[in-house]
């Protein structure tokens, strides 16, 4: 496959550095870090009684304040030094997050909201608070675009470690005053006991439209409208995973257990096809990397090969692909230890 790199030579040279610490292995917290910062995580809590009361009364049975309707519907963990990030994506209705016009600004309308949020451990089905916070959020759309009923994606960035959780969240209007609540289950894996007993696995797979160096690192936690932000990179995912016929999404993903040889360099073969139904409809040239750290370039088809057979004999023919669900099956190789790792993304494809 010959595609056109996103990354510049710079950036791909900054996110080496950034993730080469120990990058064969998860990175674990020391005990004092955990400490430390669990000391700052409280001192952090800033939520107001009244929210916070409103988030542990629904807790129990996930009892939902729907004034201002929201729900996570996925997340992304993100590799980081000493920790993962945790990326959490939810859908709303512009009416809903009531965005105005301001009489000083009448080409844009505008949203200024706060997300309140605390994580729970689940242990045993018993939830332990392990912090809680919150984070601004100042949103604008052009008024020539501002559509109602247009629904925008937001994603809420927070670093976190390994293990089960509970995301407790409230997001309010800071004009209207208007609160909606929502809870999501979700589970970060342990990935450094992955890698000690001899297997790979790789952080979430995304699927990114467009992606952007930014100037300097932003601090957790933060609230974006339509991308979020990791280490020094702005990334604008395919949230709901629906691709055209020759859209060339960007798959970015980190792999963990990846074996260095004698040298100390690594050796990664990844074969990548597109199926519809489990039959192939099309296999790409194996790719080889030199990094655990995955960027690659993916173009969807316009057409299929189709065998046909009549009068005129046998041939091969280009034939249109169909709408519906297909899946981009990734077949992951460690050329150094024999280690093999199969991934599915599936997608559906909207035929205009």
């Amino acid at each position: 496959m010959n595609f056109k790199k996103i990354f510049t030579l710079s950036l791909a040279l900054i996110l080496i550095l950034i993730l080469s610490v120990n990058i064969s292995q998860a990175w674990p917290q020391k005990k004092d870090q955990k400490k430390d910062q669990k000391k700052e995580q409280k001192a952090q809590s800033v939520i107001p009684k009244d929210i916070k009361n409103i988030l542990e009364q629904g807790l129990p049975t996930r009892q939902v304040k729907t004034d201002l309707p929201f729900q996570f519907i996925s997340n992304y963990i993100l590799p980081a030094k000493g920790t993962y990030i945790g990326i959490f994506a939810t859908k709303i209705k512009n009416a809903d997050l009531e965005y105005t016009q301001a009489p000083s600004d009448p080409q844009n309308y505008k949203s200024e909201v706060e997300v309140f949020f605390q994580f729970y451990r689940d242990e045993n089905g018993t939830p332990k608070l392990v912090t809680e916070n919150k984070a601004p959020g100042s949103f604008f759309i052009p008024a020539a675009d501002y559509k109602p009923e247009a629904e925008n994606y937001y994603y809420l960035g927070y670093p976190l470690s390994s293990g089960k959780y509970i995301l407790a969240a409230a997001i309010g209007n800071k004009v209207t005053k208007k609160l909606g609540t929502a809870y999501y289950e979700f589970e970060i894996p342990n990935y450094e006991d992955i890698v000690k007993n001899n297997k790979m696995e790789t952080t979430s797979l995304l699927m990114l439209k467009d992606i952007e160096q930014m100037d300097t690192q932003e601090n957790y936690p933060n609230f974006h409208m339509n991308y979020f932000s990791w280490m020094i990179l702005k990334a604008f995912p395919y949230t709901d995973n629906n691709l055209k016929p020759g859209d060339q999404p960007t798959l970015m993903f980190l792999v963990y257990g990846v074996k260095p040889d004698a040298t100390g360099k690594v050796e990664i073969e990844v074969n990548y096809d597109i199926r519809k139904d489990n039959n192939k409809i099309v296999a790409f040239t194996p790719m080889k990397y030199d990094s655990p750290f995955i960027n690659q370039q993916i173009p969807i088809p316009t057409a299929k090969k189709v065998k046909i057979t009549d009068s005129k004999g046998e041939r091969i023919e280009d034939r249109p692909l169909e709408p519906g669900n297909y899946e981009l099956v990734i077949n992951i190789k460690d050329v150094v230890s024999g280690l093999t790792l199969e991934k599915k993304i599936p997608f559906e494809l909207i035929v205009p």
